[in-house]
């Protein structure tokens, strides 16, 4: 799963991706991307691992690029590059000044920060659009693309992202390879003051946010940063001297994840305990293609059970014994904590 940090200069997003790699692996990736990868930590897959002991134990991995904004322009061709290769869009405000970076003449407004960054997303897809549809105009063609392609200019012109907008699967797929920046699932991150911790610091970007369909996280990218440093005891210790519930890393997770509509299943066994992401809906024969291709063609059945019953028998025999293991057939949708072991034949 890729999550792009992006915002305006000084907005510190370059900071914020500093706190995230002190607990990461990270590496160059090109001139205006650096990346760093992250393990979810999620209590299910420690709690089994312990149970099964496992040769290997995998948490989901979830990879942060660190985006250069364009300059002069906001998006650069490098900068709408590295966009398009991502699954979420973590777009970074400010909210804060200090002594070294004073407000700005107006004052700080993170709702119109939030504008003028979607307004020129769309304006970039809207001149996509046209002049693919120009194109097609030439050569008289009429499908699913054209199709499409009207019904995402009608968007833009209303000053709309692609989002949320309804399309049929095949008008979908003609738009996939666009790779329209308005179109990635998106999750506002206000950067505030340490002082901002306490209270609701810039109320009004709630409601831009609720109103704009999108996850919201607020944050001091400057006290996370300080906090990567850390042990994880003293992490502890300093997240609640500060009064702060969860980590920007735990944070930024469970937003991304909100932000794609995703949840989490498990596989266990001897060899392997395993977390797994699929999209909220997704249903059975879908989560064994995600393990799996095979597992997908051959899919028979899958035995379920939530990780939270599994838990409290403390094994599959006693789980059986009293009736929380159970078969599902292909169209059962898969819920968050699901252990799911896929019964199949090629």
């Amino acid at each position: 799963m890729d999550v792009g940090i992006f915002g305006k200069a000084g907005a510190g997003k370059s900071t914020l991706f500093r706190a995230l790699a002190g607990a990461g692996e990270t590496a160059p990736q090109g001139k205006n991307v650096g990346v760093c990868a992250i393990k979810v930590p999620d209590a299910r897959v420690d709690r089994l691992s312990g149970i099964f002991h496992p040769k290997k134990t995998t948490h989901i991995s979830i990879a942060f690029h660190d985006i250069d904004a364009g300059e002069p322009d906001l998006l650069s061709p490098a900068s709408l590059a590295a966009l398009r290769d991502v699954e979420v869009l973590a777009l970074v405000l400010r909210g804060f000044a200090d002594d070294f970076h004073p407000a700005p003449p107006g004052g700080l407004n993170p709702v119109a920060e939030f504008l003028e960054i979607s307004s020129a997303m769309i304006l970039s897809d809207y001149l996509v659009a046209q002049k693919r549809v120009e194109r097609m105009t030439k050569e008289a063609k009429r499908d699913a693309e054209w199709t499409a392609l009207h019904k995402a200019i009608e968007r833009f012109e209303r000053e709309a992202p692609l989002r949320d907008l309804s399309l049929a699967g095949d008008e979908q797929r003609a738009l996939a390879g666009f790779r329209f920046v308005s179109r990635i699932p998106t999750l506002l991150v206000l950067n505030v003051g340490e002082d901002g911790l306490r209270g609701e610091a810039h109320p009004e970007l709630t409601g831009a946010a609720a109103s704009a369909g999108v996850p919201l996280v607020r944050l001091c990218a400057k006290v996370e940063e300080e906090i990567a440093q850390l042990s994880l005891p003293e992490q502890a210790e300093f997240l609640k001297e500060m009064g702060i519930a969860q980590s920007a890393r735990d944070r930024l997770v469970r937003g991304a994840f909100d932000a794609m509509q995703y949840i989490s299943f498990l596989t266990v066994g001897e060899d392997e305990v395993r977390a797994w992401n699929v999209r909220r809906g997704s249903t059975a024969v879908a989560a064994a293609g995600r393990i799996h291709s095979d597992l997908e063609k051959g899919f028979i059945r899958a035995e379920v059970i939530s990780s939270e019953d599994f838990l409290r028998c403390g094994s599959m025999g006693k789980a059986k014994t009293e009736g929380k293991l159970r078969l599902e057939g292909k169209e059962y949708v898969v819920k968050d904590g699901d252990i799911v072991h896929v019964r199949f034949n090629l």
